[in-house]
């Protein structure tokens, strides 16, 4: 039975590669470049996805654009010179770049069209107590260590946003059904439209209605539906496919807690734009896995071949809400990996309890038993220009991104020290779980002071102790939080967590 419903799965995706190949989501992608093509010298074509992470020219997913001359296409507003960007927007960047002949690197990345849609933009329907998500459209919005707030909103604090009021825009990466990490988060004003990113799930074509997440979608004849892939026999549906969709009206209210519908005017599938292309970089989560091998990321299928590169992680770590980032070609449709990269699995908050410089590792007050570590790739930085593992000192608080090492120990990908301040916080897959104790990463974390109310959901409701430790398995991320004041540490707060 399992097989009878894949296949037609697997005949819908190819011809979803099909149909996106022929019909760009946005600005249309480079050609090769005179002298280039795959394999070639001089210059070759170039698109890339992922969030901006610097300026001083434009730095996607850490990668550097010149931007001198590129256009800008933000949201529905005409394209134009303008730079409307912010860190940590998701962008979709078309260029070129330079091949060295004798060594088949690129390098000196230009950037011709940047394109940004929102992934997320409504009202507020719910904010999480602890401050960690919030709900928007019937999504429940996450937000990490690397979320940044825009100054529009009060404080810069998702705790501050007045529910059933209060209309914002997130940019982010879709994780899984209904859940989206938020990369950038602001206030909106002017003109109210309603957008939405996620994966479809229970299309009804008949009645012309779909979900994502809590969200049902309604659709008719005047919906600009010319981008999606036509339905056939064999696939009937769009199930699976992460779409766009646009509206201008929508209420709450529907299945769950934070059920919402909106009527669309516009749904398109997300599409780098190109079915070739000499080389293309992608950051997002794995939101699927074909019988192939083959993974889906932001509706790009990845392939992985022979040579490629693994970093942080395996191919036996390509697993459903993996977060990478995954440079390689496009051939027909395909994304021929040659390195994936594995966003760190840890989230570490916390002041300094030691510090061993001989052997470049500490430890965090609160998190006993587990031992961080840095190496050479480490990016080290924060407050007080911090540019080295020596200059750290017992006391300081630090922000640590990272993946296992051993059974009782972090390596950190990255390193941030930040002004002083009381939070607690370790986010990680458990390692073994016997109420009232929690074991991450080697470290032992008793539950037993917290109150029923301080257990929650992956969407941040309260679901209480026996909710919480039922089926909890080995694997499973969850996040807890607390404070440290004066070296006494008091935990506050333990949920479930989306697999990011």
């Amino acid at each position: 039975m399992a097989t009878m419903r894949i296949k037609p799965l697997r005949t819908f995706l190819v011809l979803l590669g099909l149909f996106l190949s022929l019909a760009s989501c946005g600005p249309a992608a480079p050609g090769p470049q005179a002298g280039g093509g795959i394999g070639g010298t001089g210059s070759v074509a170039t698109v890339s996805s992922g969030p901006v992470t610097k300026f001083g020219s434009v730095f996607v997913s850490g990668t550097e654009y010149d931007n001198t001359n590129a256009r800008y296409c933000i949201d529905d507003a005409p394209c134009s010179s303008t730079n409307g960007l912010q860190l940590g927007m998701v962008v979709l960047v078309s260029g070129s770049a330079t091949e060295d002949s004798a060594t088949n690197q690129l390098s000196a990345r230009v950037a011709q069209t940047i394109t940004y849609e929102d992934t997320v933009e409504g009202v507020v329907q719910s904010v999480a107590g602890d401050g960690l998500s919030l709900v928007v459209l019937g999504q429940v919005i996450h937000l990490d260590q690397h979320t940044i707030i825009d100054a529009s909103i009060p404080g810069q604090s998702v705790l501050n946003l007045v529910p059933n009021t209060d209309r914002i825009e997130v940019s982010g990466f879709v994780v899984g059904n209904g859940h989206i990490l938020a990369t950038w988060i602001a206030l909106h004003t002017g003109t109210p439209h309603y957008e939405v990113q996620g994966a479809v799930k229970h299309h009804d074509p008949g009645h012309q209605t779909f979900e994502i997440g809590a969200l049902t979608v309604t659709y008719d004849a005047a919906t600009d539906l010319t981008l999606m892939p036509p339905l056939t026999t064999s696939s009937p549906t769009w199930d699976r496919i992460i779409v766009q969709v646009r509206g201008n009206t929508w209420a709450a209210g529907g299945s769950g807690p934070y059920g919402a519908s909106l009527t669309a005017t516009k749904v398109k599938p997300l599409s780098l734009g190109v079915s070739d292309i000499d080389e293309a970089e992608v950051e997002g989560f794995v939101t699927f896995i074909a019988p192939s091998g083959d993974v889906l990321v932001n509706n790009v299928s990845i392939r992985p071949i022979a040579s490629t590169l693994y970093e942080g992680g395996t191919a036996g770590d390509l697993v459903l809400g993996a977060h990478v980032e995954v440079h390689g070609r496009i051939v027909g449709g395909v994304l021929e990996a040659n390195h994936i990269k594995f966003d760190g699995s840890f989230e570490l908050e916390g002041n300094v309890a030691t510090v061993d410089y001989g052997t470049n590792t500490l430890t965090l007050r609160g998190l006993t038993g587990m031992t961080i570590s840095v190496n050479q790739d480490t990016a080290i930085g924060g407050e007080g220009d911090l540019r080295l593992f020596a200059q750290i000192a017992v006391g300081e608080h630090l922000k640590i991104h990272g993946r296992a090492s051993g059974s009782a120990g972090v390596l950190a990908t990255e390193l941030e020290r930040s002004a002083p301040t009381t939070n607690l916080r370790l986010k990680g897959p458990l390692q073994s779980a016997a109420n009232p104790l929690l074991t991450i990463a080697g470290s032992t974390i008793d539950t037993s002071a917290l109150s029923d109310s301080q257990f929650r959901g992956s969407d941040g409701t309260v679901i209480g102790r026996s909710g919480f430790f039922s089926g909890l398995t080995a694997g499973q991320k969850i996040t807890v939080s607390g404070s440290d004041v004066g070296g006494t540490v008091t935990w506050t707060s333990v949920r479930r967590s989306t697999s990011h």
